[in-house]
């Protein structure tokens, strides 16, 4: 409770006891004036210091003053003691008039300015309180004769003019009451009952001052204090209540609500009765009381019809504005649909007419849960509220969900539903559901959810539909033993080179049909794109195995095309599909099982092993060290020399690229190299090898000729274009003579169409470089690759000299090669020899150089610099006496 209304209570008890005293006891009138005036200075406080809490502060500071205006009547009359009553009265009303005026002007205050331009009926209204109040405060004031005991202007004059004062202070009152805000109608019903105290007790007591009247004026100041005292609770009900907000859409349908329409009607009855108590007290009326009496039932008349004329303007208004919703809700392409507190369908817009045909007002009465499609029934449980119970206080929207209702046809209709509980709305009482029919919605969805999992060349399940089948088959712990077999395609570049696109893709079309004529119903077919196929079989491993042995089989069977027989090959893949692990994860894996079996040669099919994924795993972790490999200074070059067959010494030094891992070790370059080739690092490290290989040859001991420095130049960085500038800058750094390189080009770089090769390769041989031909013998080489390129020694590879030691035919072929490239005036130079016998036969072929274990294995520039040190070169092994 505000602690400023227990203030008040303390103070209205000495006032109350000083009405008492002098009610009691008329020697002690004093008491009670000093009661009435400490009454309006405590009601005068109170409001000054409470209108800062309220909305319309100075409206009640304006108020608080007029309060103290009576009071000062009171000290008035106190204060100048007239004998004569007339007097007395005169100078209470004197300051209590303005008060009432200030009054008049404060409670018109604080009713909002918009609420009063209501039109002719507020009007009449107000004239109405002021005519029923003007009787009954005349009847108060003056008498049933409507004579005053007073014969000078100033003793007619104030009596007259308090009259209006004080009913215009009721009249207005009243219409406060009738306009206010409904959250502000405990104020304005305190502030009418002040006015009506504040009216009746001055005048009630001013015929007590006079002669003759037996009412007691304990009385009239009774009533004057609780009229005070109960301003004081209005300014308090003022700063505490708020106005209530009316619900969206809902207005009221006239200011003040039912009060509103009532206190007319108040007002009239309260005049007639004060003039039946009059008649049947045995009192006359007043002509002028019979004609107010007369105004006050033609306004009333008045009110009333303007009233039924405001009545039927709404109802039209309701009306339109009930058939505007109706017209909206049937055109809606959205349904809504009603339920009754046991979920009972009760009513429903045509829209749901339009979405299920005649089966719609089937629906009406039935539970709605007993109409869905049964599958859909736990979903719309689970949001539905539960039948019969007590609704929320606030409206429950859920979200979307779909359910399917039959139609005319018995056919299901999805619909999409919001569902919200406006049970406790009054104005609905209702489970209201919006619903939208998503049928042919739904329709479009399937179908485009069926092209985007549909290959357009085969008609097949695309990569998504694969990945679909994969997700539920390594997520569903019942399922049954899958195998996916991915199928690639060997031969189809040169089928589309030879026959065309169009002709391929009828090839396509037709392997996929094979696949899918040769697993079993339940296995699923699908292209995952270019020429790659997936097979999810079920069954054991054995069968898996089998079905990819068939897979094999029908792929190469010769495809008849209107181009001609397309004849293709694959390799297949085999991994199980094991429960938990993801799609991608089983995607990786078929593609290490495919690059296994392609590795093995067309026509394989290899199942996945742990040792793939870790060669994996190998790989990306020496693809991601390699690019700080050099910063690390992991980077190191061995040296192998080649020797001189004739001379029997050390001509020349190959260098060789080596990486040691800090965690794998030594790796090979034919393990890393092809990683930077493929990551886009091979020209750092060529570059690199370069300058550190030209940097060695400087170093070395100085000999009877300046030895050579060889290095191997990989095809990646050939095609790069950067050859000729790489060699410069080298040989810039470090002051090599060009003379002293010699650059290893590999056999398929020779092969290439590459201009831009021939061009790098004369550039060296015009700058005095070296050019020699790596590997020939091995592989494709051909006779031709050693007059394709100006090149000046050609190095055969290891298979050709393998077997020359105890194989009459490769004895002879490798004589051949040698004589031809000497006949061609290149040297010629021998590697991987690894026996005598093999060192032996090559000097006996006439070879110029040899290179391999036997001579001596790849070592650091430390051992090769004491090789030529001692005795300026070696003595081969196996050939001895000989220097």
């Amino acid at each position: 409770m505000d602690s400023r209304r227990w203030w008040l209570l303390a103070a209205a008890l000495p006032v109350a006891l000083g009405c008492a005293l002098a009610a009691a006891h008329p020697e002690l009138r004093l008491a009670g004036e000093y009661a009435l005036i400490g009454a309006g200075l405590v009601a005068g406080g109170v409001l000054w210091s409470s209108a800062a809490r309220t909305a319309r502060p100075r409206t009640w500071r304006l108020l608080s003053a007029a309060s103290l205006l009576p009071a000062a009547g009171a000290l008035l009359a106190t204060v100048v003691g007239p004998a004569d009553p007339v007097h007395a009265t005169v100078l209470r009303w004197v300051p209590a008039v303005p008060g009432y005026v200030i009054a008049v002007i404060a409670v018109l205050g604080l009713v909002d300015r918009r609420r009063l331009r209501s039109g002719p009926r507020v009007a009449v209204e107000v004239g109405l309180f002021l005519v029923a109040c003007l009787v009954v405060v005349g009847l108060l004031a003056v008498g049933p004769d409507g004579r005053w005991p007073a014969s000078g202007l100033t003793e007619l004059l104030v009596p007259g003019t308090a009259v209006l004062a004080t009913s215009a202070t009721m009249a207005v009152a009243l219409t406060l009451l009738g306009v206010v805000e409904a959250g502000r109608r405990s104020m304005a019903v305190l502030l009418l009952v002040g006015a009506v105290l504040l009216t009746l007790g001055p005048w009630l007591g001013t015929p007590a001052l006079l002669p003759g009247v037996a009412v007691p004026v304990g009385v009239s100041r009774f009533l004057v204090v609780a009229g005070l005292f109960a301003l004081a609770l209005a300014v308090l009900a003022d700063s505490q209540g708020t106005p209530v907000a009316p619900r969206d859409g809902a207005h009221e349908p006239r200011p003040g609500g039912h009060a509103g329409s009532l206190l007319p009607h108040l007002a009239l009855l309260m005049a007639l009765a004060t003039c039946g108590a009059v008649v049947m007290a045995g009192g006359r009326l007043a002509p002028g009381t019979i004609a107010g009496l007369v105004v006050c039932a033609v306004l009333a008349a008045v009110h009333r019809w303007l009233t039924a004329c405001e009545e039927q303007r709404l109802e039209a208004r309701l009306r339109r504005s009930e058939a505007y919703f109706r017209s909206v809700v049937r055109s809606a392409s959205d349904a809504v649909v009603v339920l009754d507190d046991d979920l009972r369908v009760t009513w429903a817009s045509p829209a749901l007419g339009r979405a299920l045909g005649e089966a719609a007002p089937a629906l009406l009465g039935r539970p709605l849960l007993e109409s869905v499609h049964h599958d859909d029934v736990p979903a719309l449980a689970a949001v539905l509220p539960v039948a019969g119970a007590v609704p929320a206080e606030a409206p429950a929207v859920s979200g979307l969900l779909t359910l399917r209702l039959p139609d005319a046809a018995g056919e299901w209709r999805c619909l999409e539903a919001g569902v919200t509980d406006l049970r406790g709305d009054p104005d609905v009482g209702a489970v209201v559901l919006h619903c939208r029919d998503m049928t042919e919605r739904q329709a479009r969805e399937q179908a485009l959810q069926a092209i985007a999992h549909t290959d357009p060349m085969t008609g097949l399940p695309n990569r998504a539909g694969v990945r679909e089948a994969l997700q539920r088959a390594a997520t569903d712990p019942g399922h049954a033993p899958t195998t996916l077999l991915m199928i690639q395609l060997v031969g189809l570049a040169a089928a589309r080179e030879d026959a065309g696109r169009e002709t391929v893709t009828t090839a396509m079309t037709e392997v996929g049909r094979r696949l899918r004529a040769t697993v079993r119903g339940e296995d699923t077919v699908a292209r995952m794109g270019g020429g790659a196929f997936a097979v999810l079989a079920h069954g054991a491993d054995a069968d898996a195995d089998r079905l990819a042995d068939r897979c094999l089989s029908v792929v190469e069977q010769p495809i008849p095309t209107p181009g001609g027989m397309i004849e293709l090959t694959a390799v297949v893949g085999v991994v199980p599909v094991e429960h938990g692990l993801g799609v991608d994860a089983l995607l990786d894996r078929a593609d290490l099982a495919v690059r296994a079996a392609d590795e093995a040669g067309p026509g394989t099919a290899r199942r996945y092993q742990d040792a793939l994924g870790e060669a994996a795993a190998r790989r990306d972790l020496l693809r991601s060290d390699l690019r700080c490999a050099r910063t690390r200074e992991e980077l190191f070059l061995l040296f192998q020399p080649i020797v001189s067959l004739e001379q029997q010494r050390i001509t020349c030094i190959e260098a060789e690229l080596r990486w040691r891992h800090e965690t794998l070790g030594e790796i090979p370059p034919g393990d890393f190299m092809p990683l930077a080739e493929r990551t886009g690092l091979i020209g750092d490290l060529v570059r690199w090898g370069l300058e550190q290989a030209a940097a060695a040859a400087i170093d070395l001991p100085s000999t009877a000729a300046p030895l050579r420095i060889a290095m191997k130049v990989p095809v990646g960085h050939l095609s790069g274009g950067t050859l000729v500038s790489d060699v410069e800058s080298a040989l810039r750094a470090t002051g090599l003579s060009p003379e002293r390189l010699v650059l290893q080009i590999s056999a398929p770089a020779v092969m290439s169409d590459d201009e831009r090769l021939g061009l790098d390769v004369s550039s060296l041989r015009l700058m005095g470089v070296h050019v020699a031909l790596d590997g020939f013998g091995g592989g494709s080489s051909a006779l031709a690759h050693l007059t394709r390129l100006p090149i000046d020694v050609v190095k055969l590879d290891r298979s050709l000299i393998t077997r020359i030691d105890r194989d009459p035919q490769s004895r002879a072929l490798c004589e051949s090669v040698i004589g031809i490239g000497r006949a061609l005036g290149l040297d010629v130079v021998a590697e991987g020899v690894e026996t005598t016998a093999q060192l032996a036969a090559l000097r006996g072929f006439g070879c110029d150089f040899a290179q391999g274990f036997v001579i001596a294995r790849p070592m650091p520039l430390a051992g090769i610099a004491a090789m030529v040190a001692d005795g300026d070169g070696v003595l081969l092994p196996g050939l001895a006496g000989s220097r």
